[in-house]
């Protein structure tokens, strides 16, 4: 037996047994750099006698057949260790292939044709090439076993469905198989041929599908569309619950308790949004709104405060700031009906402030309540009337209490119900079978391994939650309370917290003036505030008087450190970042009393925002009420727009619902986001009911329904119409925003446009303008702020557009905040009554018109704060305009149009007085502050 030129070497199995047999064999061939010396190293020591004859090279391109002429055994070899063998040939080789054989020789002394003898007849010879000292650039270990090639069958690529590769396939085997002829459905060939045309057709539609899903234009499914437009940063929505407030009475004063109440109009189920137990008042079910005696009285649109009627000589009113009252008009200003109430004169406000007082005249106990700027009325709202049969006072407005923010979709584990389970699987188990070689040329001796099952993936689980034709499809509900607007309530706290120490002391020192000396309850609070060492000069407890004076005098002195604190921590929730109560608040509390820190919880309802943005959700920040649980405890799995930002240990789960309303949980892989561990039972609670179903109108939930309590009576109506509820996002009004959302939204403040436009973006900010200057060294951005609702931006609302220009802005810009440069103008008119009109109502009501407040009607003021920006021409038509609309006036005449202090130009004659692009103009017409505008009016005629 020989082997063939240039067949592949055998495995290390075959030298082994030539060794363990004593025969010898070619164990390796090394050329030196000249390519004239071979050094042959052989399995054992090297026979004596060998002679150039005994080797044979054949071979080569342009060097063919190289002669050896010199065979000289290695004298330094070791003889425990294999022979070496060093050749000379007659010539250098080329880089091609050689053979090198130990032959025997022949009669003659030439080169036989047998191996010589003890050498194995496989290892007697063996491949090399000259240019081993060139680099490799792939593995030179060659395949010993190639694949077997076969001739490439024909394909149809046009066979795409079903009967396309039947027909293919019976072909096939009409050519391979042809003395099978059958075609009968039962033939068991005929059912192999279907089934596999039918596992073509699965795999040929699969294909085209994830060709299509490849990409936005073509993509057909919402999950594909959602995480497309995920990498734009579109966050596409898929609907959002509504919300309403509804208002609950009771004859008595009742509690109902978390979980075991909910609300329902018709079909559809309101739950509430927080968890908290609901104590119902008698009292609140209908407040009556003071009028101060008359018997014609308003609250004015744009009010942000109140007063409320209390009970005769006890306090039956138990309201806080946080709470939700809703304002409406009771009954007909003229009937005094309740049918001809008008139902658009209705508004929720959150309450800031709630503050006892009285009417002495009346003899009446009031509670005067405050809301925030947002909240402020929309209409006029009339208090009191006169009217009816009798022509009798009417109490017309009236505030609703015990209101409960509630959304729509219904809860599947509600009063005791069972979430539905689900296993997490384990992973697959492995399939016996031969690992690769761990490396080049070195094979696998220990016999069969476990391996993953085909394909290697991580072991994935989408559980479905489907919806139900009756109850809708799963509930996507925004984050309540917004972070932000919690934010931003406790920097309102920490901005406050050193004034109010501050008018603490001076209560404490004017009654340590009158003769009464702190109390316990007061020393332990200076102690805290102060230090017990500061209390010390002069003592406290011998000159409480002059201890506190002191203390007064010297109040940003002692306590500078923690003012800096209060500034950091305030700036950081301006910055939207929500302090805890566990943390920060703790800290405040120890700084400055433990009243400052309880006020700092994020739980509070006084940092839920106002109303008005309770009913508004935003359907982009919904996400599906879902909540996980492990059977056995634990934290739970909650939903987040995506993993990207989830660590290892995250509980973090994504729910992308389907075009069919079925959600799937995505859960994470143990690298973004936990991995539920495998075999653990997981709890699933949700609630359905979602989209626009749920925007129900006004006195639409009037029934409730309570879970293991009986004997309770509550009304329940809902004076406003539930908002907020949204369908799912339409794929192709996202592929038509998707694409161009980058484009629209700035990050970045390089000109000066754009730091004025992400200023404006500030909550509080009418508008914004900027303007770049070179210093001589570098640039300074100059940004003036026109404020909402007044002409002076104030310093919080400076401070929040600082920090939301600093993170975008320039690297080497300077940045200056400011509030807008305003011009005092003087206006001057001659104004002609009606003969029958009063002339001092009529100027009353021009200097109204001409004003900076807002009208009984609820338009606003011409010289309004928030009808004038940057650069508003005041133009002389529409004062005249404004003043000849106002009843009683016969004609009006503008006298006087100029700046206050500098030129103005000639106003009168081109009809318009211009401003620059950072000037805002200003009339407020107060006789005490000329400064900021001065109203001259002329009134001739009436009486």
């Amino acid at each position: 037996m020989s082997a063939q030129p240039g067949a592949a070497r055998p495995l290390a199995s075959r030298a082994r047994k030539a060794r363990a047999e004593g025969r010898n064999g070619i164990e390796a061939v090394t050329v030196d750099p000249s390519r004239r010396r071979i050094t042959l190293t052989l399995f054992g020591p090297a026979p004596q006698g060998l002679v150039p004859a005994n080797f044979r090279i054949s071979g080569g391109v342009v060097a063919r057949d190289p002669r050896v002429v010199s065979a000289v055994t290695d004298p330094d070899a070791d003889p425990d260790r294999p022979g070496r063998i060093v050749l000379e040939v007659d010539r250098a080789g080329d880089i091609s292939r050689y053979l090198l054989e130990v032959l025997r020789t022949d009669a003659l002394g030439r080169p036989g044709t047998e191996p010589l003898d003890g050498f194995d007849p496989f290892f007697a010879r063996a491949e090399f090439g000259f240019g081993q000292d060139c680099p490799a650039l792939t593995d030179c270990a060659a395949d010993p076993c190639p694949p077997p090639a076969y001739p490439e069958p024909v394909i149809d690529y046009l066979a795409k469905d079903y009967e396309s590769l039947r027909r293919t396939l019976l072909e096939r085997l009409s050519l391979t198989l042809p003395q099978w002829g059958e075609r009968h459905a039962a033939d068991l060939m005929v059912a192999l041929v279907e089934l596999l045309a039918y596992a073509g057709d699965e795999l040929s539609y699969r294909q085209d599908a994830v060709a299509a899903e490849a990409y936005l234009d073509t993509a057909r499914l919402r999950t594909s569309v959602r995480r497309h437009t995920r990498l734009v940063d579109y966050p596409m929505h898929d609907g959002c619950a509504a919300r309403a407030f509804v208002c609950l009475n009771a004859p008595a004063r009742i509690t109902l308790a978390a979980g075991t109440f909910r609300f329902r109009a018709g079909p559809e189920i309101f739950e509430p949004v927080t968890a908290e137990d609901v104590t119902v008042h008698p009292a609140h079910g209908r407040i009556p709104l003071w009028a101060w005696g008359e018997p014609e009285f308003c609250l004015p649109a744009g009010a942000t405060s109140a007063a409320l009627r209390d009970g005769k000589g006890f306090r039956g009113l138990a309201l806080a700031p946080g709470d939700v009252l809703v304002l409406e008009e009771a009954v007909g200003a003229q009937t005094g009906l309740e049918a001809d109430a008008d139902r658009t004169h209705r508004q929720a406000v959150r309450l800031v402030e709630v503050r006892e007082s009285a009417d002495c005249l009346y003899d009446q106990r009031l509670l005067e309540v405050t809301w925030a700027a947002e909240d402020a009325l929309r209409f006029p709202l009339r208090v009191t009337a006169v009217g009816g049969k009798d022509c009798r006072q009417l109490q017309i407005g009236v505030a609703r209490g015990n209101a409960v923010l509630v959304e729509h979709g219904a809860g599947r584990t509600w009063c005791g119900r069972e979430p539905e389970r689900f296993t997490w699987p384990a992973p697959p188990p492995g399939e016996p079978g031969c690992p690769c070689p761990p490396g080049f040329g070195c094979a696998h001796t220990g016999g069969p391994a476990r391996l993953p099952a085909y394909p290697p993936l991580p072991v994935g689980c989408s559980p479905a939650v489907p919806g139900e034709p009756n109850a809708g499809s799963v509930t996507f509900s925004a984050p309540f309370p917004a972070p932000a607007d919690v934010a931003r309530g406790q920097a309102a706290r920490l901005d406050g917290v050193a004034d109010r120490a501050r008018e603490r002391l001076l209560g404490l020192l004017r009654a340590a003036e009158s003769g009464t000396p702190p109390d316990a309850a007061a020393i332990s609070w200076l102690t805290t505030v102060f230090g017990a060492r500061a209390l010390g000069r002069p003592p406290l407890g011998t000159d409480p008087a002059g201890a506190l004076r002191t203390l007064s005098a010297r109040f940003d002195e002692l306590l500078e450190r923690k003012l800096d604190r209060l500034r950091e921590l305030a700036a950081r929730a301006r910055a939207g970042y929500v302090l805890r109560g566990d943390d920060e608040g703790w800290e405040t509390g120890q700084s400055w009393g433990e009243d400052e820190g309880d006020a700092l919880d994020p739980a509070r309802t006084v940092f839920h925002g106002p109303a008005a943005r309770a009913l508004a959700p935003d359907p982009r920040e919904a996400l599906p009420a879902v909540r996980v649980t492990a059977a056995a405890g634990g934290d739970p799995w909650l939903p987040r727009r995506d993993l990207l930002d989830s660590g290892p240990a995250d509980r973090d789960m994504v729910g992308e619902a389907d075009e069919d309303g079925v959600l799937r949980l995505r859960f994470g892989d143990g690298t973004a986001g936990a991995l539920p561990a495998p075999g653990t039972v997981l709890e699933l609670r949700y609630r359905l009911g979602n989209g626009l179903a749920g925007n129900v109108a006004a006195e639409a939930i009037d029934a409730i329904e309570l879970c293991r309590t009986t004997g309770v009576t509550v009304e329940v109506r809902n004076p406003l119409p539930a908002t907020g509820g949204t369908d799912p996002e339409p794929v192709a009004q996202v592929r038509a925003r998707a694409p161009h959302e980058a484009a629209r939204r700035l990050l970045r403040a390089v000109a000066a446009q754009d730091y004025a436009t992400l200023a404006a973006e500030a909550p509080g900010v009418q508008r914004a303008g900027a303007r770049l200057r070179w210093t001589g060294a570098w640039y300074e951005a100059q940004v003036s702020v026109d404020a909402l609702g007044t002409p002076t931006a104030p310093a919080a609302l400076l401070d929040v557009v600082r920090e939301r220009l600093h993170r975008a802005r320039r690297i080497g810009h300077d940045l200056v905040v400011g509030s807008a440069r305003t011009v005092p103008l003087r206006l001057a008119l001659c104004v002609v009554a009606e003969p029958h009109a009063v002339a001092g109502h009529v100027r009353t009501a021009v200097a109204r018109v001409l004003g900076t407040g807002t009208l009984p009607d609820g338009t606003r003021g011409l010289f309004h704060p928030d009808e004038l920006t940057f650069g508003t021409a005041v133009r002389v038509s529409r004062i005249v305009a404004a003043v000849a609309a106002v009843p009683g006036v016969r004609s009006a005449k503008v006298t006087a149009l100029e700046r206050l202090f500098e030129p103005s130009g000639q106003p009168l004659r081109d009809g318009v007085l211009t401003l620059g692009p950072h000037e805002v103009p200003r009339l407020d017409g107060d006789p005490a502050r000329p400064e900021h505008g001065v109203l001259e009016l002329e009134i001739g005629g009436g009486r």
